[in-house]
């Protein structure tokens, strides 16, 4: 493990770990300005990746598709999220006809991978946060619910880098991620269920230990393989991080790469099976 490397993400964690909680606990336009932020830089990284395999995507139409279903599913849920979807093939579609680039099929396709991958996916963040609009719950409990998520996502990478660089032995998924071991992916999921146990009894407790506990193996299983999704793509691209934008981090689909997968798999459970 590069101590030093270490060291750089340690301390950009204690940075700005407490202003994403702080966002996931007020929740309202903050909280959807975060996402928004989130989504307008990955969606870009995932282009710039794009590029690497000789892509063009249209990235300003993208761009505005992505903060567009943000912010539709803020203001209306995911029942409304197909128009923006529909509005945006229809939009890349005409465009790419008049756009006299090379490469139409794999544009049009890059384009809106980067919307439904990035952008959807993560918007799912808001629903879980707004979830007390579809339930009884109380406003603040979407925000606890978002902050465990985010916990037991956050103690899994660590524990998994960390644990996994001292004792790994064993390599899980070579070809994608050379460093990625099984010591370190199994440690990283039973650090996951553990932080999502503590939650259940400190804060949670308004949920059954059960639902909970799903919680966390969602996170520490479907998180592991999202991040590995992500390393896939840039391996194909042939660089190591999506960008260079926060120190000893990577990009944002470095630092949030095992939310993308997460937070749909997450909605779906608490909105069909819990609440």
């Amino acid at each position: 493990m590069d101590l030093k490397k270490f060291a750089v993400r340690a301390l950009v964690t204690v940075i700005f770990a407490p202003f994403i909680l702080f966002c996931a606990w007020t929740g309202g336009y903050l909280f959807l300005a975060f996402v928004i932020s989130l989504v307008v830089l990955g969606v870009n990284e995932f282009y710039a990746l794009s590029v690497q395999k000789a892509t063009y995507p249209e990235k300003i139409i993208g761009t505005i598709a992505s903060a567009a279903l943000c912010i539709t599913m803020f203001f209306s849920g995911a029942s409304h999220a197909w128009l923006v979807l529909a509005a945006a093939i229809i939009l890349l579609g005409t465009y790419e006809l008049f756009r006299n680039q090379v490469g139409p099929i794999l544009n049009l396709a890059t384009t809106l991978m980067g919307i439904l991958y990035i952008a959807f996916s993560l918007s799912f963040l808001i629903l879980i946060r707004e979830l007390p609009r579809e339930s009884a719950l109380e406003y603040r409990q979407g925000g606890q619910i978002m902050i465990a998520v985010f916990l037991a996502i956050w103690m899994s990478d660590t524990m998994a880098y960390v644990l996994g660089s001292q004792f790994g032995k064993h390599k899980l998924f070579e070809r994608v991620s050379p460093n990625k071991t099984v010591e370190g992916t199994i440690l990283g999921f039973l650090f996951a269920v553990g932080v999502a146990w503590v939650c259940q009894i400190t804060f949670l407790d308004y949920m059954k230990l059960v639902h909970v506990v799903v919680i966390g193996v969602i996170c520490g299983s479907v998180g592991q393989v999202s991040d590995l999704l992500e390393s896939l793509l840039k391996r194909d691209a042939g660089v190591k991080d999506s960008s260079n934008l926060i120190p000893g981090h990577g990009g944002v689909l470095d630092r949030f790469d095992s939310e993308i997968l997460v937070a749909p798999v997450v909605y779906i459970y608490l909105k069909f099976v819990v609440f």
